[in-house]
């Protein structure tokens, strides 16, 4: 069975909330202990409830006192060198999205401007396109021109050879073309044999 997707907003209910509280309290201070013993790091919290005159404390106040005096004597330029406000966060979130939307921009675009080609290639007219469009159609005509240029006016490897095995087979035929007379089509040619008379 699926978890449900939680949302994330102001729970209205009273009950509902204090009793979500009560339960997420507990999985991150479990969550706490378990970071502090895998993996040996300092860790302390302290919790702040509307419903309680003291705040809840991990794993007890002299080791909260403790950390937190450990944390002031850094150097603030390398106690910040991590530390991220709401405003930052919420700047890179957007920055990222928007690197994202304009990637997306330019795939869509990449896409219609295929699309209008091949409609111009297979002889439809192209309707609602500027010249903006037909600018852009051309440059990208002009990279595949480009990319194909190297492609055109390289013989084959194996054309040279292919055309001196015509030469050969023309050589060797007990015929020449110019002994051929021009004739009608339909006419017998005399001098052409049947096939089976030799």
């Amino acid at each position: 069975m699926t978890k449900r997707k939680l949302k994330l907003a102001f729970i209205e209910n009273d009950s509902s909330r204090k009793a979500t509280f009560r339960k997420r309290r507990t999985g991150f201070m479990k969550k706490m202990y378990e970071i502090n013993k895998l993996c040996d790091v300092p860790t302390c919290a302290i919790m702040y409830s509307p419903d309680q005159p003291q705040p809840d404390v991990w794993p007890d106040p002299s080791e909260v006192r403790r950390l937190i005096e450990l944390f002031k004597n850094v150097p603030e330029k390398e106690r910040n060198k991590k530390m991220v406000t709401h405003g930052m966060f919420l700047k890179q979130r957007i920055e990222k999205e928007q690197e994202k939307l304009n990637k997306l921009k330019k795939e869509n675009r990449e896409k219609e401007l295929r699309m209008a080609m091949s409609q111009c290639l297979a002889g439809k007219p192209l309707n609602g396109l500027d010249f903006t469009n037909l600018q852009e159609m051309g440059r990208k005509e002009n990279e595949l021109a480009k990319i194909n240029q190297p492609l055109v006016g390289q013989p084959p490897a194996h054309a040279t050879s292919a055309d001196e095995n015509t030469q050969d087979a023309i050589q060797l035929a007990p015929w020449s073309v110019g002994a051929v007379r021009s004739s009608k089509f339909g006419e017998v040619d005399d001098q052409i044999m049947p096939l089976g008379d030799y």
